[in-house]
């Protein structure tokens, strides 16, 4: 049975999703150390195996995680944009960009410059 230690590293968890096998923690960005993602994965015995990546060195990611979601490129809308998705979660970043990043691995999919 996968028994979860919710946990933060550096600053408060600010949301977390359980999913085969892994948790997925956000951390509140503010205090957060610079250059590093705030957004990780842990195993079941309380390991990080993954930081989610950043879209550009420096960046933070400071909105809610749209969890099961991905990127349409061709949407005109925020609705139209978001996209369900089994592999994924969309999160928007300090430099504007939004970007699905996979569960699995914690590598970005797809990546909008949205301003």
């Amino acid at each position: 049975m996968l028994k979860m230690k919710p946990e933060a590293i550096h600053t408060e968890i600010v949301d977390r999703k359980i999913l085969d096998e892994i948790e997925i923690i956000q951390e509140n960005s503010d205090s957060y150390p610079k250059g590093k993602s705030n957004i990780y994965a842990k195993n079941n015995e309380g390991d990080i195996i993954w930081y989610a990546e950043l879209p550009i060195t420096g960046d933070i990611y400071l909105n809610s995680i749209q969890w099961d979601k991905g990127i349409n490129k061709n949407g005109k809308t925020w609705n139209d944009v978001l996209t369900l998705s089994n592999n994924s979660f969309v999160v928007s970043s300090w430099n504007c960009y939004i970007v699905s990043i996979d569960y699995k691995y914690g590598k970005i999919i797809s990546k909008e410059f949205t301003k």
